[in-house]
């Protein structure tokens, strides 16, 4: 089916292209273009982190025609209450760009957060040809967001036992938000160094996201639906994690009841924690 298909739609082609060859073609003239040709270059910067001590923030704009000076209105949107926008550039007599000076006001952001803008140029100034329009993101983080905690034990009832193999425990670090306690972080737990699958793991760096801000339902990731990837292939494809429960936090450990967590590979998905030795023990970090 497929082939037939390709085939015919190969067939219409030519066929439209015969028709072309012999219909009359209007031609139809490029719009003429009376404005200074003000515009964003598409190699301009769009993504900036900023500290409480960020100062301005700039952008390049560009003009073709650089004859006599002129002041180019500027429309921003977006988290415009969050920056100092400008609402005019100026560019010079002879001069081909100006800078759109942005002023992020950190007092008012919220610490390791995105904010969005975008600007477009007065219609005014700008040419059908040229990009009118610029977005960027603003990323505000003061100090670091996640602090580490040393190395917790990390027990596998998962991995490992899907191939027959006992629950093995090894070192794993792992980070705590520092804005939101109960919130850790695993650091690459199947391909850092002391673990017994290194070698079979795809990932040099894989953070998995351990939600237990509340200790009585514990979940990976942003959601209970996320799951993560162990970045471990045994030949079967990149084997994920999923929930069927929630976990629990409690004594320092975190588990899982037994069957209460799945893992999937290419050849579909099975139960896993069946010993129920499940665990990120948190009661005796190293550093």
């Amino acid at each position: 089916m497929k082939f037939n298909k390709l085939f015919s739609i190969l067939g219409v082609a030519a066929a439209m292209a015969f028709t072309a060859c012999t219909d009359e073609v209007e031609y139809t003239p490029a719009k003429e273009v009376n404005t200074p040709g003000v515009y964003f270059s598409s190699d301009e910067i769009s993504d900036f982190a900023i500290d409480a001590e960020a100062g301005a923030q700039t952008i390049t704009i560009y003009r073709k025609t650089t004859g006599g000076e002129i002041s180019v209105g500027i429309t921003a949107s977006g988290d415009t209450d969050k920056f100092t926008i400008p609402s005019q550039v100026t560019f010079a007599n002879g001069a081909e760009s100006a800078v759109v000076s942005i002023t992020p006001l950190v007092d008012l952001m919220e610490n390791f957060t995105t904010y969005n803008l975008a600007l477009s140029i007065d219609p005014e100034f700008t040419s059908p040809y040229l990009s009118d329009a610029w977005e960027g993101t603003f990323v505000y983080a003061n100090g670091t967001e996640w602090n580490s905690l040393g190395y917790c034990e990390y027990t596998d009832d998962m991995v490992g036992p899907l191939f027959s193999n006992p629950c093995l425990t090894w070192n794993v670090e792992i980070e705590e938000h520092s804005t939101t306690p109960g919130l850790y972080r695993l650091v690459n737990p199947y391909g850092c160094a002391d673990s017994p699958f290194q070698r079979y793991c795809t990932l040099s760096e894989n953070y998995v996201v351990v939600d237990a801000t509340d200790p009585s339902k514990v979940f990976f990731g942003s959601t209970p639906n996320d799951g993560f990837t162990t970045g471990v292939d045994m030949g079967y494809g990149v084997m994920t994690i999923g929930l069927q429960t929630y976990g629990q936090y409690a004594d320092g450990k975190i588990t899982w009841p037994v069957k209460g967590l799945a893992i999937f590979d290419n050849d579909g998905g099975y139960y896993a924690n069946q010993s129920g030795e499940f665990c990120i023990d948190l009661s005796k970090l190293t550093k």
